[in-house]
């Protein structure tokens, strides 16, 4: 009986030890080993947010002082005097510096078209983050496939002679106004709501953003509407307007749409010229 007891014990351990490498080979079938030399990596640190405490981001760069084991570190960060802290591994990752780029601005010529063969061949500027990247352009094109070099170039000319057309920084047009209909001639008022100091100070610097860039006016109303903060994990905050009880006065107004696929296959066939 006690051999039998024994025995049983002792498959037991073994399976159960089977059965942990098999889970541990599984859990760590995707994971990759990371490891950063000390004194000469450079790392960014996930810790929480100063304005919010329930929040994380990245911050640095820190420098590798020391490494305690295989997945503990200590960092001592750039914006701390002398300060040093122990992070695990999955807290850091490598820091990669930008290369610094120099922007070349050209004006716009206003002269004959024979002026605008561009003899000197100075490309034009597409470093300025509000302007379009055209390398993106030809990346997500795929316009090396489609297009020549000489084709490809004068693209890049044509889209850089007009850079304000193209920017990324947003406009309004006086072309064509809209006009809201409403059901009921009753003004729509909702009070705004709480919101804390730091998502009240995002809040003003994006009014005032869209002041700068002409985009919104001052102006008074009957009608107001409040204004709230979206927020979600790894992206900036994003600033909108609570429009459900305006929405739900406006009257429909239907368009005739045309046939997606007739323009669609219309425009298939065109090149660039």
């Amino acid at each position: 009986m006690r051999r039998c007891q024994d025995l049983a014990g002792r498959q037991a351990v073994e399976r159960m030890t089977e059965v942990q490498v098999k889970r541990k080979t599984w859990y760590d079938k995707n994971a990759v080993r990371r490891k950063f030399q000390v004194g000469s990596n450079q790392v960014l640190v996930l810790a929480t947010s100063k304005p919010n405490k329930m929040a994380v981001q990245w911050t640095g760069p820190g420098v590798i002082e020391s490494q305690l084991s295989d997945t503990n570190y200590i960092v001592k960060k750039a914006n701390k005097n002398d300060k040093t802290q122990i992070y695990h591994v999955n807290l850091l990752k490598p820091y990669h510096q930008r290369p610094e780029k120099i922007n070349l601005l050209i004006s716009e010529r206003k002269e004959t078209p024979e002026a605008e063969s561009d003899e000197l061949g100075i490309p034009y500027p597409t470093a300025d983050p509000n302007v379009y990247d055209f390398e993106e352009i030809i990346r997500d094109s795929a316009l090396e496939e489609r297009l020549s070099f000489s084709e490809i170039e004068e693209l890049r000319k044509l889209l850089g002679r007009h850079q304000k057309v193209f920017s990324n920084e947003p406009g309004k047009t006086h072309l064509v106004e809209h006009d809201i209909e409403l059901i009921s001639n009753n003004p729509i008022r909702s009070k705004p709501y709480r919101t804390s100091q730091r998502q009240t100070e995002i809040l003003k610097a994006e009014i005032k953003r869209m002041l700068d860039l002409k985009i919104i006016e001052i102006g008074q109303s009957d009608y107001t509407s409040p204004m709230i903060l979206v927020e979600a994990v790894g992206r900036e905050p994003r600033p909108c307007i609570d429009y459900r009880r305006l929405n739900s006065s406006i009257r429909n107004q239907y368009f005739p749409l045309p046939n997606i696929e007739e323009r669609v296959e219309r425009v298939s066939a065109a090149k660039f010229k």
